[in-house]
């Protein structure tokens, strides 16, 4: 372990201990996303903040409130940092240094969510198996656990994303995408694992027509939201219901978004803000692009333009995406095309007016660049 990781290993627990109450009280809030201006046939117009449907302040803003940043860079590495409540953590860590297997495994895809005072880490091996890690509030787990080797058909799968959320009752879920296009879904309990991934296609009544390419999840409560993007481009929704039972059908998000019908997405990110899910989504040009989904089951009326929010937007295009709800506030993190992180927030009624240069921030920014992220908030 170098200098650097071992000041990584000691700010980690000096830190957490000062700023870290519990990694994401609201797991089930884990990943939001809100985001603006959208066009409107060849107008672009402002999205307004829909009065009917506030902001949930449910849960009070804390001075500890921390948005935290699983990153994997272009060597296959994963990297974390942390966003307290006015400054940055002065580098990037190292995942990888922090586990006893990190050396011999290099990462493609990687998200994170919080569950009841811990930060958990879901990843895909170049191999295509997921493998999972927790960020405890001072110490990392000593090393990456294989997930499919828990699960009895997970011999025969290999994934190329993956998404996590964690429940009010402290489960964590896991959705990924194998190398066909099909979603499947497990649970990681307290002290074990659902004993096979599940089909998600299989439960849906037009999963057989669908192939996917990318995924993320959200919670709201102990439902589990879904939000993919199909192989031609389009947005779909379904819910995993707390019984067990998921809806019957995926639901195409472009059709209920008047600019739906022009937009086509590469990557999905979603959270949820009180009973809101906030879906944000990388169309095929790079431009980021946000919705609502009301708690009453109802969407936002069209997509809205994030970059056109921010003042350096127009200069900036992106390839990931993904977002937490942090002192119900939303951070938006987004890979941009030469590999540097960025953020954002959107308050409850303005958005910060630029994008920040998370790279900037850590003292070993310059010398990372990545290609996919992941954001949990910390409360």
């Amino acid at each position: 372990m170098n200098i650097q990781e071992k000041k990584y290993e000691k700010q980690t627990k000096s830190g957490t201990s000062l700023f870290s109450r519990s990694i994401v009280r609201r797991d089930f809030l884990t990943k939001g996303l809100m985001l603006g201006t959208g066009v409107m046939g060849l107008g672009l117009l402002g999205e307004k903040l829909p009065s009917s449907h506030p902001i949930s302040h449910q849960l009070p803003l804390a001075m500890t409130d921390q948005l935290h940043a699983c990153v994997r860079a272009t060597d296959g590495q994963l990297f974390h940092t942390i966003r307290f409540s006015n400054s940055w953590q002065s580098f990037f860590g190292n995942v990888n240094a922090q586990e006893s297997n990190g050396n011999s495994l290099r990462f493609s895809d990687v998200d994170c969510s919080g569950i009841g005072g811990n930060l958990h880490v879901t990843a895909i091996a170049k191999d295509g198996t997921i493998w999972h890690t927790i960020r405890f509030s001072n110490s990392w787990q000593a090393f990456f656990g294989n997930v499919n080797a828990q699960e009895s058909n997970g011999n025969l799968l290999r994934f190329s994303e993956v998404g996590c959320a964690g429940t009010a009752s402290n489960n964590l879920h896991v959705t990924a995408i194998d190398q066909n296009g099909t979603i499947w879904h497990t649970i990681r309990f307290a002290s074990s694992w659902q004993s096979s991934f599940g089909n998600v296609n299989a439960q849906e009544s037009n999963g057989n027509s669908l192939r996917f390419s990318s995924v993320d999840c959200a919670t709201i409560g102990d439902d589990l939201h879904v939000t993919a993007v199909d192989q031609t481009g389009i947005i779909w929704h379904t819910i995993r219901f707390s019984n067990g039972t998921w809806v019957s059908g995926f639901g195409n998000v472009n059709n209920q978004e008047s600019n739906g019908g022009i937009l086509r997405f590469s990557n999905v990110g979603c959270a949820a803000i009180g009973g809101d899910l906030h879906v944000t989504a990388v169309d095929q040009n790079g431009t980021i692009w946000h919705t609502i989904r009301f708690a009453n089951g109802t969407w936002q009326a069209f997509f809205g333009n994030v970059n056109a929010q921010e003042s350096n937007g127009s200069s900036l295009r992106f390839s990931d995406v993904d977002c937490a709800n942090v002192g119900d506030n939303l951070h938006v993190t987004a890979i941009a095309t030469d590999g540097i992180d960025w953020h954002t927030i959107r308050f409850s009624n303005s958005w910060q007016s630029s994008f920040g240069n998370v790279n900037a921030q850590e003292s070993n920014g310059n010398s990372l660049r990545f290609s996919a992220i992941g954001a949990g908030g910390i409360v």
